[in-house]
C-alpha cells in the first residue's frame, strides 16, 4: 500500500511540473519545428508610430518590428525623428529578441548610436502576462541597471515601453516613457 501511494504521488509531481511548465513558459504556441514562437511578441510585429518623452524631452519616431533569421528572432528596428541634443544625431537603434528555451528566458542582442561604450547591447528579459522586463547593466563597471519594461496593451491595440534606473535593487524616476500606436495602412 505505501508503494502505491509513493507511486500515486511521484504521478501527481510529474504531472504538476508539465502544468507549471506550461503555465510559465514564454508561449503556449507548438514550438516543435524549432522555431521561436511568441503570442505577445508577434503584436509586435509591423510598422509603429511612437511619441515618447525621454530625459523630459518629447521625441517621435518609427518602428519596424519583423521575424528574421528563420523566424529565431524578432528584429526591431527604431529611427528618430528629431536630433537627440545630447548625442547631435536622430536616436536610432536595432534590437533582435530571441528565447533560450534551455534557460527559459528571452536575450535581447542591441546596437545604437550611442556606441558599446556605455552601452553594451546585451541583455535578459522575462515575461509576465502582457509585460516583457528587461534587464541591462549599463557597463561592467556600473552598479546602475537600466529596468524597461514593454507592456501590450490590446484594449487599444498599442505598446508602452518604459525604462528606470535600477541601483541597489530600487527602481528610480521614469526617464524614458514611449506608446507605440500602429501605422495605419492606406487604401488603395
Amino acid at each position: 500500500m505505501r508503494i502505491l501511494k509513493n507511486i500515486v504521488i511521484i504521478l501527481f509531481i510529474v504531472a504538476d511540473t508539465f502544468i507549471a511548465t506550461n503555465v510559465f513558459s514564454q508561449n503556449a504556441e507548438d514550438t516543435t519545428d524549432h522555431l521561436f514562437h511568441d503570442d505577445l511578441l508577434n503584436h509586435l510585429v509591423g510598422k509603429w508610430n511612437v511619441t515618447s518623452f525621454a530625459h523630459g524631452s518629447p521625441f517621435t519616431a518609427v518602428i519596424d518590428a519583423e521575424w528574421v533569421l528563420h523566424h529565431q528572432y524578432l528584429h526591431i528596428h527604431f529611427k528618430g525623428n528629431e536630433v537627440v541634443p545630447w548625442f547631435g544625431v536622430p536616436m536610432e537603434y536595432e534590437e533582435f529578441i530571441g528565447y533560450n528555451h534551455n534557460q527559459n528566458r528571452y536575450v535581447v542582442n542591441g546596437v545604437s548610436i550611442e556606441g558599446a561604450d556605455d552601452y553594451e547591447g546585451f541583455c535578459y528579459a522575462y515575461r509576465n502576462g502582457n509585460e516583457i522586463k528587461l534587464m541591462q547593466k549599463i557597463n561592467a563597471t556600473s552598479d546602475t541597471t537600466i529596468v524597461q519594461r514593454m507592456i501590450w496593451n490590446p484594449e487599444y491595440g498599442s505598446w508602452i515601453i518604459q525604462s528606470r534606473p535600477e541601483v541597489a535593487g530600487k527602481e528610480g524616476k521614469l526617464f524614458l516613457d514611449m506608446k507605440l500606436t500602429p501605422v495605419k495602412q492606406q487604401s488603395k
